[in-house]
């Protein structure tokens, strides 16, 4: 099945038009449709292609007529690790500045006695 027709289909089941697709991407009526039929496509508007219509970026490309279920791509176990972990690492490093502090005034304090 061409990309263009596999968009189609899940349009039709979604009640959606391919109007509302290229408005939702941020492309023309007659970009989108080119880019469809001409399976020229860029992965980013894939992406949010997908995201639209609530299917998983790999349904654009299944090749086998038996799978015809709309499916959603499951999220990353880990998926906002990095996330986490970038945040971990800015709050160790405002302690580390905030024991520096206490321990200039800590020291400050002793010269004054």
């Amino acid at each position: 099945m061409s990309l263009k027709a596999t968009v189609d289909k899940i349009l039709k089941e979604k009640n959606r038009s391919l109007s509302w697709l290229a408005h939702g991407i941020g492309k023309t009526f007659d970009g989108l449709r080119l880019g469809l039929i001409n399976e020229s496509i860029k992965y980013k508007d894939i992406i949010m292609m997908a995201n639209l219509l609530e299917v998983s970026p790999a349904f654009f490309f299944h090749t086998d007529a038996g799978n015809e279920h709309l499916v959603a791509e499951p999220k990353p176990e880990y998926g906002d690790l990095k996330a986490n972990l970038k945040t971990c690492k800015d709050l160790i490093t405002t302690l580390k500045d905030q024991v520096k502090d206490k321990e200039r005034i800590i020291s400050m304090l002793e010269e004054g006695r």
